[in-house]
């Protein structure tokens, strides 16, 4: 009985009654440890897996996008093939048929073969290729051997749009570079471009722009001295770049592009985006050609045209009357005229004008052609979100070049950009 009561005293320690402690149960100690590690291990497991499921999401994105933009510019490179090939046969055929007199008819029925790739792929509005049947159609081409061509274009997918520019119908201002007596009349191109109309003449009154002036300082960026042009506003070439910082000089070269006119002073951005979609910078300038101002009266914008006969077009009938009639000339033949010798009826029909026959190059009417020399060829090609844009400028070799050495290349490179 001793015994069993003593089992029920309290535990003391130096007299005092303390609680008794239970011994530790290392067993669930242990358990916790373990169930702690595997939610660590879970976690890190889950994390790897979801850096997984993204690395892999990106990578297929990546490779899905490299794949479109690899087949888009597939795509944009048969639409500059195309081009090249339609501006060739147009070349070929107008040579041929321009050497033959009995072909005359049909030369003048002819129009630009290559303009119509812009109706069947236009570049701003793209078609889709599965319709590229269109094409083949257009150009007689369900009856050739190769027009399986087309349907293989048609695997790739996606869109194509086509722009062939004629630059021969821009005012060129690197023939300032070439010849002065030609560059005067690049000068009174401009002017006549820029003085144009009344809205053109409002805006140099409130921007206060001199086109005589503006024009004279474009010869003096490009041409070779390194004299200031008589008119320009300054006494020294240099002395309105002199003050830049940093200050630079004249390039006294040909442009590289229309965009390098922002450097001259006095053309603002403003005369920039209104005036450079009718000058060039193509073709270079070739020491042995003559006659490199002239404009191609058949590819050149109609309002650019007009400008060149404004005064012939002062009253509200004769304008009535040259718009009917160049629409009515386009729509027929594709084109205004054929040849050169056609031009003296064709100014006389549109604008009452008569070419002098001794006025030289300052007669309005010489500055025009019925040849074309310099393209811009671009070309744009859709797959999904990728687009590639190709852009080439071609410069033709010339009929006279063509005799003297009939190995050369029909044509050359002067421009390429993908972008």
């Amino acid at each position: 009985m001793k015994k069993m009561f003593s089992n029920l005293k309290p535990s003391t320690m130096w007299l005092f009654p303390v609680a008794e402690q239970e011994k530790p149960d290392h067993t669930k100690q242990q358990k916790g440890v373990a169930l702690m590690v595997a939610m660590m291990i879970i976690s890190i497991m889950m994390m790897f897996a979801a850096d997984f499921i993204v690395s892999a999401t990106v990578n297929l994105a990546r490779v899905s996008a490299q794949r479109d933009n690899i087949r888009a510019e597939y795509v944009a490179k048969s639409g500059i093939n195309w081009a090249l090939w339609l501006n060739l046969f147009d070349y070929g055929l107008q040579l041929q048929l321009g050497s033959d007199p009995s072909m005359k008819v049909m030369k003048d029925g002819i129009g630009p073969l290559w303009d119509k790739l812009g109706a069947v792929f236009p570049f701003e509005s793209t078609l889709d290729l599965s319709e590229a049947d269109k094409f083949a159609a257009a150009f007689g081409l369900t009856g050739l051997a190769d027009a399986k061509v087309v349907d293989s274009l048609k695997l790739l997918g996606g869109e194509l749009g086509i722009s062939v520019v004629d630059e021969t119908g821009k005012i060129n201002p690197n023939v300032c570079y070439q010849s002065q007596a030609e560059c005067n009349v690049i000068l009174m191109q401009l002017e006549a471009l820029m003085t144009c109309t009344t809205v053109e003449q409002e805006f140099n009154r409130q921007k206060d722009v001199k086109p005589s002036e503006i024009v004279r300082r474009i010869k003096d960026w490009v041409d070779k001295n390194a004299v200031a042009e008589s008119g320009s506003g300054f006494t020294e070439e240099n002395e309105p770049y002199g003050k830049r910082k940093p200050p630079f000089k004249a390039k006294n070269s040909p442009l590289d592009s229309v965009d390098e006119l922002l450097m001259i002073e006095g053309w603002t951005s403003e005369l920039h985006a209104y005036y450079s979609p009718y000058m060039t910078a193509w073709p270079f300038p070739d020491l042995t050609s003559k006659n490199s101002f002239k404009l191609n009266i058949n590819t050149m914008p109609k309002e650019a045209l007009r400008c060149m006969f404004g005064r012939e077009l002062n009253t509200p009938d004769a304008m009535a009357k040259f718009i009917k009639r160049y629409q009515e000339l386009v729509e027929t033949n594709g084109r205004l005229a054929s040849s050169d010798g056609d031009l003296q009826s064709l100014l006389g029909d549109l604008f009452n004008y008569r070419i002098d026959a001794k006025g030289g190059p300052s007669d309005r009417g010489s500055w025009l052609t019925t040849e074309s020399r310099a393209f811009r060829i671009k070309a744009k090609g859709i797959i999904g979100e990728q687009t590639r844009i190709l852009e080439y400028v071609i410069q033709r070799t010339t009929p006279n070049q063509l005799a003297a050495s009939p190995s050369m290349a029909p044509w050359t490179l002067n421009f390429f950009r993908m972008h």
